[in-house]
């Protein structure tokens, strides 16, 4: 029995389609909050960054299917502030297009972001990863989606 191919059929297949692209857009999203936004962090201190990153990496392999082994990640940057301030970065009100040494197509804040850095300077995966913090105010780069959502943080480029 042959399937029949109908409007009805194409225009439900077309939606699914849409719906699981933008989902996982929002995921993405959602990453990039997880790993480097923190609205109002309390010390950006050493502490500040041990604690924020052993957090945010239980929280990525929680959520990740293949997590992989673990280790401590080396660098992290956390942005402060509004979100919708860092969103904006992908569109002409708060950012403006930047190529990378490599050749990609990010997007560069217009304004200065208060950051944390977090180093890591010692410890084991992933409970005891040991992180120094640097506090900056500076420009910030990030790779942007088809919906003007912020999905990549770019750590070295600024």
């Amino acid at each position: 029995m042959a399937l029949k191919v109908t409007p009805v059929l194409l225009l439900l297949l077309a939606s699914a389609l849409v719906l699981l692209g933008a989902s996982a857009s929002q995921e993405q999203y959602e990453r990039f909050l997880l790993q480097h936004f923190d609205a109002k962090p309390k010390g950006r201190d050493d502490r500040y960054c041990n604690n924020r990153m052993r957090y945010m990496m239980k929280e990525d392999r929680r959520r990740d299917r293949n997590p992989g082994p673990k280790v401590c990640k080396e660098t992290n940057t956390f942005v402060h502030g509004n979100s919708d301030d860092i969103k904006a970065i992908c569109t002409s009100h708060g950012g403006r297009n930047y190529v990378t040494r490599t050749g990609q197509a990010m997007r560069q804040s217009l304004r200065p972001f208060q950051v944390t850095t977090c180093t890591w300077h010692g410890g084991k995966p992933l409970d005891n990863c040991q992180y120094r913090a640097t506090r900056d105010s500076r420009m910030i780069v990030v790779a942007c989606d088809e919906h003007e959502h912020p999905v990549h943080f770019a750590e070295s480029q600024i």
